[in-house]
């Protein structure tokens, strides 16, 4: 049996705990205006599901480590809502918001596959809910830049949880393009440097899904992303290593722009990138990665400053969800 760091364990329980209060918010049509268009609306839409997204991600992860099947009921309460009511994304955010909170959803559904308590018809309600609304959305996002990455994590995932092995191939595949396609032999993400003061955190924000991806890959299929050299000699790693250099105390370096570069400051549990490093530290074994995540353990993932929810699904309670 799999053993759990006691304090992440004791801090996520916390959490699944203050969970089991969540009234789920799904609403028929959840339409997110974009956030550089319409700030105050994409945030209010945000917040329809944000709760609930980490409130289910909290309770599927603590029935994963306890067992506890009051975890796990309230996890399926929170999916079979949205499933039940939702209907319909739209808005100019709505694909990428659905992708990052949604795949919350997802991994807790993953998580919660053993638990008998889950009906089949709930199960296919939940499936079909992503398959006909989400699905969708998420195949239409015509950018490749950090959106893609959240499209192709969230895909993979809702193909590892229907079992449709075609379909996870393929978006395997699609994955591997674009690792070759948004890393530049230096490192850099190309489509997110031009991003002026925010351009670290966006290179974060699409390597958290890239990486996250990756992970589904290696434990689906056994296939090593995480060590693949593409064609055009592209890496995973060395995008790491490069966002590394710069976040641990050297973004006044970073070399695009003459902005400053936003970085948390300090750094915390709850702050990117320590959340991407804590979990790379771990599939990599890197020193260096750890070295950069250890003084903030348990670590939990990044939270959205102005809701105080996770702001997405990739590395929450990474020494737990790894």
């Amino acid at each position: 049996m799999k053993t759990f760091p006691e304090p992440a364990v004791e801090a996520l329980l916390r959490e699944a705990q203050a969970s089991l209060k969540t009234a789920c918010s799904a609403v028929p049509v959840w339409s997110i205006p974009g956030y550089y268009y319409d700030r105050e609306g994409h945030l209010t839409e945000k917040k329809r599901m944000e709760p609930d997204a980490q409130a289910a991600y909290a309770t599927a992860l603590a029935y994963r480590v306890t067992g506890e099947s009051e975890y796990a009921r309230k996890a399926i309460e929170l999916l079979d809502g949205w499933a039940t009511v939702n209907r319909e994304i739209g808005g100019h955010d709505g694909p990428l918001v659905s992708a990052y909170l949604g795949v919350g959803f997802l991994r807790a559904a993953i998580w919660l596959k053993p638990f008998e308590g889950w009906s089949d018809e709930a199960r296919a309600r939940f499936a079909g809910w992503l398959t006909r609304v989400c699905l969708p959305a998420w195949e239409r996002i015509e950018g490749r830049n950090n959106w893609w990455d959240w499209s192709l994590y969230a895909r993979l995932a809702l193909h590892r949880f229907t079992g449709d092995e075609a379909a996870f191939a393929g978006a395997a595949e699609a994955l591997k393009l674009h690792i070759d396609h948004a890393i530049a032999a230096d490192g850099f993400l190309p489509e997110e440097a031009a991003r002026g003061a925010n351009a670290m955190w966006y290179h974060y924000f699409a390597l958290a899904p890239m990486t996250a991806a990756a992970k589904l890959v290696l434990d689906a299929t056994g296939e090593d992303l995480f060590r693949w050299t593409s064609p055009g000699g592209k890496s995973i790693k060395r995008a790491l290593d490069t966002l590394l250099r710069y976040a641990d105390g050297s973004a006044g370096e970073w070399p695009f722009g003459e902005e400053a570069q936003y970085v948390p400051a300090p750094l915390g549990a709850d702050t990117w990138p320590v959340d991407l490093f804590e979990a790379m530290a771990i599939v990599y074994g890197d020193e260096a990665y750890a070295r950069f995540a250890a003084p903030y353990r348990p670590v939990k993932g990044h939270r959205n400053a102005s809701s105080g929810y996770f702001q997405s699904y990739a590395w929450n309670y990474p020494s737990l969800s790894v």
